[in-house]
C-alpha cells in the first residue's frame, strides 16, 4: 500500500506539472497530443487514490460505526480542515478569521474546494466516501464471492454504458449512480481483497486495452474528455492495472525504502499541499517552471522540487499545527467526558 500511495502521490504531481506544459503548445499539435496523453496517464493517480482508500477501509471487519467515524475522522477531517485554511490564509491573510467572518468561513469549508486549491474537490469526494464506508463495509461483506463477480461486472458495464451513452443521443437514467466515485471505490476493495487471479488477468488485460484506446482518441479526434478522464471505464480499468501490478511486483517485497515509508505516511496531505507549492513556492518564489532547461528538464525540475517542498511541508504541517489541535481537541473531549460522568453521579 505505501507503494501504491508513493505511485499516487508521484503520478499526480506529474500531472499538474505536465498539464502546465502541455498549454505551451496549440491543441492538434503532436507535441500536445503527446503531453495530452502523458497528462493522462498521470491524472490516474486520483483513481488510485480512492481505490487505495477502498481497499484499506473496506474489508476491515467487526468495527462499530461509531467506532469508524470516531478514529477515521480525526485522520481526514481535521486535515482537510487546517490545509483548507492554510491555503485561504496564504490567499486572503487574516481577515476571513476575523469572528465576524466564521459564519462565512465555516460556509464555504460546507460547500467543497476553495478558488485557491481546485484539486480539493479529490480530498471532499474520499471525505464523502468515508461517510459510506459503514454502510457499503455491512453490504459487501455479505455478498459471496461468485455474486462479487457479478456485481463488479454489472457495475463496470453500467458505467460504460453511461460514459459512452451520449455518443449516440441516449441519455440513461443510470446516471445519478455510476457518475459517482463509489464504484472505483468498491473497484480498488475488490481486486485486493476479491478479485481472484482471473479478474487481475482480465483487469490487466482491460487496462492495456484501454491505453491504447485512450491513445487512438487522443490522436485522432477532439472533444474526448468526458470519455477519458475521471472514472470512464478506461481510466478506471488503466488505475486497476497499475494497481494489480504493483500487487504482484511488490507483493514479496519484505523491507522499504524511507523515502517510501515517509511518502505513503504523508500521501494524503502531500496530496492537499503540493498544489500551493507547486504554483507558489516553485513557480513563482523560486522561479522555476516547465521551459527551464527544455520541456522535459523543466517538468523533472519542477516535480521533483514540487515533491520535496511538499513532503517536507506535510512533515512540518502534520507534526505540529495538526498535530496540536488533535492533541487539544482530545484534551477537550476528555474534559468533556469526565464532565459528564461528574454530572451523571451527581444526578
Amino acid at each position: 500500500m505505501d507503494i501504491l500511495r508513493l505511485l499516487a502521490t508521484v503520478f499526480v504531481i506529474c500531472g499538474h506539472t505536465v498539464a502546465l506544459a502541455r498549454d505551451f503548445y496549440c491543441p492538434g499539435t503532436v507535441t500536445f497530443q503527446i503531453l495530452e496523453y502523458v497528462t493522462w496517464l498521470f491524472t490516474l493517480s486520483n483513481l488510485l487514490f480512492i481505490m487505495i482508500s477502498g481497499s484499506l477501509l473496506l474489508p476491515v471487519r467487526g468495527e462499530r460505526p461509531q467506532t469508524f467515524f470516531r478514529k477515521r475522522f480525526t485522520k481526514i477531517l481535521l486535515p482537510l480542515v487546517i490545509y483548507y485554511l492554510l491555503y485561504i490564509f496564504a490567499k486572503q491573510g487574516l481577515t476571513p478569521f476575523y469572528p465576524a467572518n466564521w459564519p462565512a468561513l465555516l460556509r464555504r469549508i460546507l460547500l467543497g474546494p476553495p478558488v485557491e486549491a481546485p484539486h480539493f474537490w479529490l480530498v471532499y469526494t474520499i471525505f464523502w466516501l468515508y461517510v459510506l464506508t459503514p454502510f457499503l463495509r455491512y453490504l459487501l461483506q455479505n455478498i459471496p464471492d461468485p455474486v462479487m463477480h457479478g456485481v463488479m461486472a454489472v457495475l463496470l458495464l453500467l458505467a460504460a454504458a453511461d460514459t459512452y451513452a451520449p455518443l449516440f443521443s441516449v441519455s440513461l437514467p443510470v446516471s445519478g449512480i455510476v457518475d459517482s466515485f463509489v464504484i472505483v471505490f468498491v473497484f480498488g476493495y475488490y481486486l485486493t481483497e476479491r478479485g481472484g487471479r482471473t479478474a487481475e488477468c482480465l483487469t490487466l488485460i482491460g487496462g492495456a486495452c484501454s491505453a491504447l484506446v485512450t491513445g487512438g482518441i487522443i490522436f485522432t479526434r477532439g472533444g474526448y474528455d468526458d470519455y477519458i478522464y475521471n472514472n470512464a471505464p478506461t481510466a478506471v480499468l488503466a488505475a486497476g492495472a497499475l494497481v494489480v501490478l504493483t500487487k504482484r511486483l511488490a507483493g514479496a517485497k519484505r523491507t522499504e525504502s524511507l523515502v517510501t515509508r515517509l511518502i505513503g505516511k504523508y500521501s494524503f496531505s502531500i496530496l492537499m499541499i503540493h498544489w500551493g507549492v507547486l504554483h507558489v513556492v516553485v513557480k513563482k518564489l523560486l522561479r522555476v517552471d516547465v521551459t527551464s532547461g527544455g520541456i522535459v528538464g523543466g517538468c523533472l525540475l519542477m516535480i521533483v522540487l514540487t515533491l520535496v517542498l511538499s513532503a517536507a511541508g506535510a512533515v512540518l504541517v502534520d507534526n505540529t499545527l495538526v498535530a496540536a489541535v488533535r492533541r487539544g481537541l482530545s484534551r477537550a473531549a476528555r474534559a468533556a467526558t469526565r464532565l459528564f460522568r461528574s454530572c451523571g453521579r451527581k444526578s
